[in-house]
């Protein structure tokens, strides 16, 4: 005899049901709870024997007749005067006396449960609150093939025999390594039992949280959302997290990082500085306003010992030259990424309304540290960052690389030039490929013989004994003596004469974007205030990339370079709109259009006019790693680096 209570929570659940299902048409949705499909059984079977499985992946029947008494979420539909009411109801009352011990038989397939035995008890046990169901399950192994669900799935494969984890799920390949990682694991490392256990129930409390602040909305999985949380949260707070609440504080605080997330374009990219704002004086950009806005910029390593933290000192000093005493600035130099976090709430506590970090290693303590303090606008020096907390910047040399080959075309008495590579990161390959194509212009059957920084080998000996006369090599980015040349000429003895080089101001960038900050704070968005992420990666026509050319580049030489640059600085000459040609012989550009910006930033590929490849990561020398691992053009093929190596 079903109890009084059973009763009233049979009535509860179809009042659930009947709006449910009522929404469901009202939105041509299938009302009723999913049939398997007598197909999907003819699949090749693996049994998993009893375990728990999360409810909420409970999703349908194997048969469809059954179907029809459910809601999607498994609420009864059925009279409460049906039998199917009576034997739901006396359910109940069993699982309110004593429990609902029997496992329900099922089949798993594609990460989701469908009820072979037990759709009832699956009802009750749903609409009393349950989390999980104990279930007797086969898995139904799909075919391998090259859509995108199904090879999710396979890495999710991988990650459930490790962690014996249901309900984790990603929208793109590569999650289910990237959480293992970011958890401290090895990709063939088993989780402990106890671990499990605790991360099954924080999960699903970050799951609770993540969708009662509306994350269904975003086009993310809470998965894809756990994910973006462990860039700005350490894993040991995921792990010691009491409750719902605690996500939820979290989880507010980057929901905006959520939405770009899950967006179509996350960033907004800003190639100049806004229209007419470089003609404005300094006078002109501080009139009416006495405010004196505090600075802070971090170095990780010394004028002294580092030409890329000199390059951007001196860039600081032409900022506090420039405004006077409409800036306070503080300065940090040697910061570690270690150390990062707190030199950065130091800069704060100090009254930093707007902190530059100058390198792209000391991205991910920008990113912890923003989230902490919204009122403060933070950028950091690197590019494709699609975070609206931390505005990233950078510059567009390729432009000047166009130029310096257009030099070495000419200067160069045979085919071959030597150039020497950074590390394989985005706007790299522009660079080289740029550079190509300038050598060409000049010098028709220009070949570029490419080697690496971050590879070991004497590139430049290399280069002697080719009889090479010019080569590129690391650009002068500041006055520091660091051994940079740019293009040079190779004497047979090995000396280096400089002829040209890429030089780089960020003190125009930092006085642009201070002055705007000064005028209108506004015009550099917080978080809060931000539809997108916003990365600058501005060109020769802003002032921020340039040219240096050295005394002994031959006059004729230099006017051509004169007439490239005034070309690049008015638009009238773009690099990459002409005829180009891939390594593989494809066609890239036809030449009647330019590239689009999304094109030159993330080209992986070489035109044929180079002899060379990008390198793999496990080619590289360590100190490229990191920046690779972040900044590299095939960064999402990149095995992800364990938390507890880092």
């Amino acid at each position: 005899m079903p109890s009084t209570e059973a009763v009233q929570y049979y009535q509860q659940a179809l009042k659930a049901g009947q709006r449910e299902y009522k929404n469901c048409v009202h939105r041509g949705l299938n009302p009723n709870i999913q049939a398997l499909g007598a197909e999907k059984l003819q699949l090749s079977q693996v049994k998993l024997g009893v375990m728990e499985v999360p409810i909420y992946l409970v999703v349908g029947s194997t048969e469809e007749a059954r179907c029809n008494s459910f809601s999607p979420g498994f609420y009864p539909l059925m009279a409460t005067d049906s039998e199917f009411a009576t034997k739901w109801t006396n359910l109940c009352t069993a699982q309110l006396s004593e429990g609902i011990h029997d496992a329900v038989k099922c089949y798993e397939y594609l990460g989701r449960f469908y009820v072979q035995e037990g759709n009832k008890r699956v009802s009750v046990l749903k609409s009393m609150g349950s989390a999980t169901v104990q279930a007797d399950v086969i898995r139904l192994m799909p075919a391998r093939a090259d859509d995108i669900t199904t090879q999710i799935y396979m890495e999710f494969l991988e990650f459930f025999r490790h962690s014996r984890c249901w309900g984790v799920h990603f929208s793109d390949l590569g999650g289910y390594a990237k959480l293992q990682a970011a958890l401290g694991f090895a990709k063939d490392e088993d989780w402990p039992e106890d671990f499990r256990k605790k991360f099954k129930a924080r999960y699903f409390s970050f799951r609770s949280s993540f969708y009662r602040l509306g994350g269904g909305s975003l086009g993310l999985t809470a998965g894809d959302a756990l994910l973006r949380w462990l860039e700005f949260y350490p894993a040991q707070d995921f792990l010691s997290s009491i409750g719902e609440g605690d996500y939820r504080k979290t989880l507010t605080a980057i929901w905006k990082e959520l939405c770009v997330h899950g967006s179509p374009a996350p960033i907004a990219v800003s190639l100049a500085p806004a229209e007419g704002e470089e003609k404005k004086s300094v006078m002109s950009a501080l009139l009416g306003t006495k405010k004196r806005l505090k600075v802070a910029f971090l170095f990780q390593g010394t004028p002294q010992t580092s030409g890329w933290a000199a390059a951007h000192d001196r860039g600081r000093e032409y900022l506090e030259e420039t405004l006077g005493d409409a800036v306070s600035v503080q300065r940090f130099y040697d910061v570690s990424p270690q150390e990062a976090d707190g030199v950065i709430g130091e800069a704060v506590a100090g009254g930093a309304e707007l902190i530059f970090t100058t390198s792209v290693s000391l991205i991910d303590a920008t990113l912890r540290v923003a989230v902490k303090y919204p009122k403060v606008r933070f950028m950091n020096c690197s590019i494709d960052q699609p975070y609206v907390n931390v505005k990233a910047y950078y510059c567009r040399v390729y432009e000047g690389k166009f130029i310096t080959g257009a030099i070495a075309g000419a200067m160069s008495r045979g085919s071959r030039i030597g150039y020497v590579g950074s590390y394989p990161i985005l706007g790299v390959p522009a660079s080289i490929n740029a550079f190509a194509l300038g050598a060409a212009l000049t010098n028709p059957e220009a070949v570029i013989d490419l080697r690496w920084h971050c590879l070991p080998g004497d590139y430049m000996g290399e280069f002697r004994r080719q009889g090479l006369q010019i080569v590129s090599d690391r650009d002068y980015i500041s006055e520091q003596p660091d051994g940079a040349q740019g293009l040079a000429r190779l004497e047979p003895d090995g000396e280096l004469v400089q002829l040209a080089s890429p030089s780089w101001h960020w003190g125009e960038f930092y006085v642009r974007i201070v002055r705007e900050m000064l005028r209108d704070p506004k015009t550099i968005p917080l978080a809060e205030d931000s539809s997108c992420a916003i990365n600058y990666w501005w060109g020769m026509n802003s002032g921020v990339v340039d040219l240096r050319f050295s005394p002994d580049l031959p006059e004729g030489v230099r006017s051509l370079a004169e007439i490239l640059r005034q070309g690049i600085r008015a638009g009238t000459i773009q690099p990459f709109q002409r005829f180009i040609r891939d390594q593989g012989g494809n066609v890239v550009n036809d030449g009647s259009r330019n590239l689009t910006m999304e094109e030159i930033l993330k080209m992986d590929w070489l035109c044929d006019r180079v002899d060379g490849r990008l390198p793999a990561f496990d080619e590289l020398l360590p100190v490229a790693r990191p920046t690779v691992r972040r900044l590299g053009v095939d960064r999402e093929s990149i095995p992800p680096e364990e938390e507890r190596d880092k």
